[in-house]
C-alpha cells in the first residue's frame, strides 16, 4: 500500500493498522521480497540483528552464481550461544514494495524457517521503520509513503518460491 507522505515527513502507525488480534500477539515480522526475478517469502525483519543474512539454500534456489560470494572471516554468534561460520558475503538487489535496494548479505549454511534475515544495517541504510506490533514496514519514497504489511504467520515450511 502506498499513500501520500505528510508535509512533515513523519512516520506513524494508527490503531486501525493493528493486526486482527490487535496488540495481543507476539508474532515475528516477515515479509515477501523480490530477488533475481523471483518472489522470496519468509524474509524476517529483525531490528535486533546486527547484520543481513541469506541462507546458502536460498541462493541456490534463486540460481545465484555462488562465485559472486566474496570470502570473509566473519563468524556469527547466534542468540543461543552457538557459532555459525559465514560462507562469505554477497550483494543482491532486493525489491521491497515499489523500491529496489542493494543489500550486502552474510551467507550461511544453517537450517531456518526463514530464507533471509534483514537486520539493522538494511533498516538504517534504507530509512525503513519496522513495527512488529503493527506488523508493518513504512518508509518514504519521493513524495509517497510506502506501507508494507507482514506475511501471515508461518503455518508450514514447504512453500518456498513462486516464479
Amino acid at each position: 500500500m502506498v499513500s501520500t507522505v505528510f508535509a512533515t515527513n513523519q512516520i506513524s502507525f494508527t490503531d486501525d493498522e493493528l493486526p486482527p488480534k490487535g496488540k495481543d500477539h507476539s508474532l515475528p515480522m516477515h515479509i515477501i521480497v523480490k530477488c533475481e526475478d523471483m518472489i522470496v517469502v519468509r524474509v524476517l525483519i529483525d531490528n535486533g540483528l546486527a547484520l543481513n543474512v541469506c541462507l546458502m539454500s536460498t541462493l541456490e534456489c534463486l540460481n545465484v552464481d555462488t562465485s559472486l560470494i566474496r570470502p570473509t572471516t566473519m563468524i556469527i554468534r547466534a542468540f543461543d550461544g552457538t557459532f555459525w561460520e559465514v560462507q562469505g558475503e554477497i550483494e543482491l538487489a532486493i525489491g521491497v514494495g515499489p523500491m529496489l535496494f542493494t543489500v550486502n548479505l552474510q551467507v550461511i549454511k544453517v537450517e531456518s524457517p526463514y530464507n533471509m534475515l534483514l537486520g539493522r544495517p538494511w533498516l538504517h541504510a534504507t530509512g525503513v521503520v519496522a513495527s512488529t506490533l503493527y506488523q508493518r514496514l513504512k518508509f518514504p519514497s519521493k513524495n509517497l509513503m510506502v506501507n508494507i504489511m507482514a506475511e501471515e504467520p508461518l503455518t508450514f515450511f514447504k512453500e518456498t518460491y513462486v516464479t
